[in-house]
């Protein structure tokens, strides 16, 4: 949307193309916004805010603006393709994170074509051509997609590691508030939905479930039996799909364990896999 405008041969610009390249890249920087911000987004959200960036690239064939109008558009457009990817809950902060995205992309865009000038890179007013095939693009936009993703699970798992999470869940009328860690070794998967399982203290739900003994065999209406393994041995742990649940206040998909052992610590009874965040 506001960096890779421009697809263009001297003197001709291929109208599809642009609209076309510029529409896959902002689908890209939504999607990479929603994962710095932990934001899961609709795909309908996304396509549509990522479709009326491909449309707002037709502006480069206006005549050339003055700076600030070529600003205050660009903060325009940008502002309305956060209102249809997020909605107007925490604005300005999603605003923010997806214009330091697109500055920053725009810096390496800039830096490559100062230092490096690959063949066929065209870059000025803020506008950046690579001369290059719809393959390409697509395999460096992702990869680019990735990385973003890989350094918000970085961030997370190594700057966030003593950090204590909300996680609320509801279960046929009740709702149940856990402190959760955050620990990537709780890899404990769902073999029936593939869901990641949050492993909370018995004391915490296990009243959801009167007839529950935690004997680690019996079969309880609601409750399905899922092995596990640890350094300490291994076992068959209870666990439920909950009807919602939130880290944090986002919504995740995720399945509820009850541990028979017990992991209430300093005020914590809960652990889940930080990827839920991702």
């Amino acid at each position: 949307m506001f960096y890779n405008e421009l697809m263009f041969y001297p003197n001709i610009i291929y109208i599809d193309t642009l609209v076309i390249i510029n529409l896959y890249v902002n689908f890209f920087l939504v999607k990479a916004c929603g994962a710095f911000l932990h934001r899961k987004i609709s795909t309908a959200r996304c396509v549509l805010s990522a479709a009326a960036g491909g449309l707002s690239s037709l502006v480069i064939l206006l005549p050339e603006l003055p700076v600030l109008f070529n600003a205050a558009i660009k903060l325009l457009i940008g502002a309305a393709l956060v209102l249809i990817a997020f909605g107007g809950h925490k604005f300005l902060k999603n605003a923010l994170v997806f214009f330091v995205i697109n500055v920053l992309f725009a810096g390496v865009m800039l830096a490559l074509s100062l230092f490096v000038s690959p063949l066929g890179m065209v870059y000025s007013n803020g506008v950046v051509y690579f001369d290059i095939s719809f393959l390409a693009m697509l395999f460096f936009t992702a990869a680019a997609y990735f990385l973003i993703r890989f350094l918000r699970y970085f961030l997370d798992v190594k700057f966030n590691a003593d950090r204590i999470y909300a996680v609320d869940f509801k279960y046929k009328g009740e709702s149940r508030n856990l402190s959760a860690f955050a620990d990537s070794g709780n890899t404990l998967t769902d073999f029936f939905t593939g869901c990641p399982v949050i492993i909370c203290d018995k004391n915490a739900c296990a009243d959801l479930f009167p007839a529950l003994d935690m004997s680690g065999h019996e079969l309880v209406k609601g409750l399905r039996l899922l092995p596990y393994s640890t350094i300490n041995g291994g076992g068959l742990l209870p666990v439920f799909k909950p009807d919602s649940v939130t880290i944090d206040r986002k919504q995740v998909d995720a399945m509820i364990g009850i541990s028979k052992d017990g992991i209430n610590k300093n005020g914590v009874n809960a652990i889940f896999n930080p990827k839920l965040l991702i």
